[in-house]
């Protein structure tokens, strides 16, 4: 659905304000701001995640709303402020230096808003008077499943009374809007034939084409398109082997899912040399079982057959002589440690042959 105007439900984060407000003892006097807009950041961390966001997060973009225009539901509004910062998110992280706008607070304390996303090569849809509506972000066709979009979480919401960068204040958190799947590739024992140049495309519903404001979330959401598909390529052209998984790519996805529609297909030949080979096509829905626990914060509340924002998972797929079985690891969002978690055989092919 279409939106065109930034609306953040008023409830609880009213109340917050209006407490925030009134700590310290700091009264909305109406004085002209003075001091320059400056906020901490960060990025909440994925579940098991060690390093941060490494080089995803170096262009990102914050965005800062007159508060009274977000309270008041003004139709189409526009930032105060939209700021590309030259560092990553992460080096305005407290005890380090805030990010610094250069820009001052509006005058009368009136109150700021900060939001933000990454990368800064989404673009704002134009609207009909050509100005930019930044509650609807478009991915660049080019970077469809290949971009790892980052949101804002919860607004931060400050005044020249109550800045920012005060000690106790707020810090605008950032994390990744889209989940991850991470294939890989690995002959089983009993199989004898060879495989390599492995493909998997993914089908249009998994495929994020535009993040958009979600009011109720106060966070950006990926949304789905309807003609595009994206194809994970191996590189390298190393054949596929029984000692150890072989990397065949990932992809960033829509969240929420609890299946995956893709089409494999792989160059098969009886002997090593690929001397004569042939072109498999399987066609399969893959299905998320993930382990969840009831004592974990991070489970909480979440499905066991749905993956999530901020979440990544790993499916090897094993080659054998009868078909292809598939094994699912529930994996941190960067390299490490995994559950591994069984993903049951799948169907037979739709084509090429017997089995690979």
């Amino acid at each position: 659905m279409r939106m065109n105007r930034l609306y953040i439900g008023t409830g609880m984060l009213g109340m917050w304000l209006f407490a925030a407000c009134s700590q310290d003892g700091v009264p909305d006097n109406g004085a002209s701001g003075s001091a320059e807009m400056r906020i901490y950041t960060d990025v909440a961390r994925a579940d098991g995640e060690e390093t941060d966001a490494g080089s995803t997060a170096n262009d990102a973009v914050f965005l800062f709303w007159d508060f009274g225009d977000v309270l008041g539901n003004v139709a189409n509004p526009n930032p105060l402020h939209v700021k590309y910062p030259q560092e990553h998110i992460d080096t305005y992280k407290r005890p380090n230096e805030p990010y610094n706008t250069d820009e001052l607070y509006p005058d009368g304390n009136r109150r700021v808003m900060a939001t933000g996303y990454a990368p800064a090569t989404l673009t704002p849809e134009k609207r009909t008077d050509n100005t930019d509506n930044y509650e609807r972000l478009t991915i660049p066709q080019d970077d469809l499943c290949k971009t790892d979009v980052l949101t804002s979480i919860t607004p931060v919401v400050a005044s020249a009374a109550l800045p920012f960068d005060r000690e106790d204040g707020e810090t605008l958190q950032f994390m990744h809007a889209q989940s991850k799947v991470i294939f890989k590739g690995k002959l089983a024992e009993n199989m004898g034939k060879f495989i390599q140049n492995v493909n998997i495309t993914l089908d249009n519903a998994s495929i994020a084409e535009r993040v958009e404001w979600d009011r109720n979330k106060n966070l950006y959401v990926p949304v789905a398109g309807e003609n595009n598909s994206y194809t994970i390529k191996q590189q390298g052209g190393f054949q596929i082997n029984d000692v150890e998984a072989t990397d065949i790519g990932e992809a960033y996805i829509v969240p929420g899912q609890n299946s995956l529609s893709v089409t494999i297909t792989v160059d098969r030949s009886e002997d090593v040399s690929f001397t004569q080979s042939e072109t498999v096509t399987f066609s399969h829905t893959l299905s998320f079982e993930i382990e969840r626990s009831e004592d974990s914060a991070w489970d909480a509340g979440k499905n066991e057959d749905t993956l999530y924002a901020n979440e990544a998972y790993t499916f090897t797929i094993l080659f054998g002589e009868e078909g292809i079985e598939l094994v699912g690891n529930k994996c941190p969002w960067e390299n490490g440690g995994y559950l591994i978690v069984p993903i049951y055989p799948l169907g037979n092919q739709n084509q090429g042959g017997s089995g690979v």
